[in-house]
């Protein structure tokens, strides 16, 4: 294969578990990788790394998967090492804004891609951005280690049947693990406009600003904001499981009056809010939903403040949506 390096060795043991017996218990391969080369690729074991998704980059990319189906190859993972690397393909992680939200986050990196260092954001992420600590696509890092400090304990560890590193990094063990477990991730953008997409298999938080947590132990979280959505026009996309989209925040350590967001740009900031599920899904304000104008156009809802600012388009939502909670803090949900 020309280019495995996005294959990870502890994930494919850990999702495999006949094969990790194949090589610590019957010592019948030196290695996954091994039996990833001799038998995985055949048998159709796509599960490589917790940064590759098979449904996701035959999704992205139609026409490999009409390879696939034709035989050319035998699944994305094959085509990605094959030929999509060097075409600047890349795998979206539970998202399609990966690439996109790399760069922007990382414009360093950007700079190496476009002086053809590296064949991509995702080429970069797999070769050094993953050992640099840096995240793919949306998952706010640094919120899921503060509040899962087990999780934060156990990054870069190394695995003592095995000996290799069990986590990378905390995005890595959502992937593998905390998903199931139901951890709370945060998925947060830049102070750009931004696609934030969530994944997972329990409840998300999404927000399209620069949110940077300081400490779980205070009360509200402490954190700073790099933006406050004010110019921005941000697309929240919700994953499959229950989604919080927040469009008001709690105060901080610093200021301890809660910020709204896209408030002061009229027209001009808002977010949009994509994959919504009435009943399920909630949105995130503050004050109460008599402080705000909910108008339908078409198949979407627009939701506005009394004095005719624009805070967000849910789509797919055609009418109306109601208080679903309060807080003591002055906080609401709409479901």
């Amino acid at each position: 294969m020309a280019y495995f390096n996005h294959f990870s060795e502890p994930y494919y043991l850990a999702i495999y578990p006949d094969v990790k017996a194949s090589v610590y218990t019957f010592r019948n391969f030196s290695s996954g990788f091994d039996h990833f080369l001799s038998f995985g690729l055949q048998e159709g074991r796509t599960s490589v790394s917790p940064f590759f998704s098979e449904e996701g980059y035959l999704a992205l990319y139609p026409d490999v998967a009409r390879a696939v189906s034709s035989g050319f190859v035998r699944s994305g993972v094959e085509h990605f090492a094959l030929y999509g690397a060097d075409e600047g393909r890349y795998s979206p992680i539970g998202t399609f804004d990966s690439e996109q939200v790399y760069l922007q986050r990382n414009p360093d990196v950007a700079a190496a891609v476009r002086q053809g260092f590296f064949r991509s954001g995702y080429d970069h992420f797999l070769q050094l951005g993953q050992f640099e600590g840096r995240v793919p696509g949306s998952f706010n890092e640094r919120d899921y280690l503060l509040f899962n400090p087990d999780v934060a304990a156990i990054i870069g560890v190394t695995d003592q049947e095995t000996g290799q590193i069990t986590f990378i990094s905390g995005f890595e063990h959502y992937v593998q693990v905390g998903q199931f477990e139901d951890r709370l991730p945060l998925f947060s953008g830049t102070s750009g406009n931004d696609i934030v997409t969530s994944f997972g298999e329990s409840q998300t938080q999404l927000t399209g600003v620069e949110y940077t947590p300081l400490s779980a132990a205070t009360n509200p979280p402490d954190y700073v904001l790099g933006s406050t959505g004010l110019g921005e026009i941000d697309i929240l996309i919700g994953g499959a499981a229950e989604n919080s989209f927040l469009l008001a925040l709690r105060g901080n350590r610093t200021n301890p009056n809660p910020v709204q967001l896209y408030v002061g740009g009229g027209s001009a900031d808002y977010a949009v809010i994509r994959n919504f599920v009435r009943g399920a899904d909630q949105i995130q304000l503050f004050g109460s939903i008599d402080n705000y104008t909910q108008q339908v156009s078409g198949r979407n809802l627009a939701i506005f403040t009394n004095s005719g600012d624009i805070v967000a388009i849910v789509e797919g939502i055609n009418t109306p949506l109601a208080t679903v909670s309060t807080s003591a803090d002055g906080f609401f949900l709409l479901g």
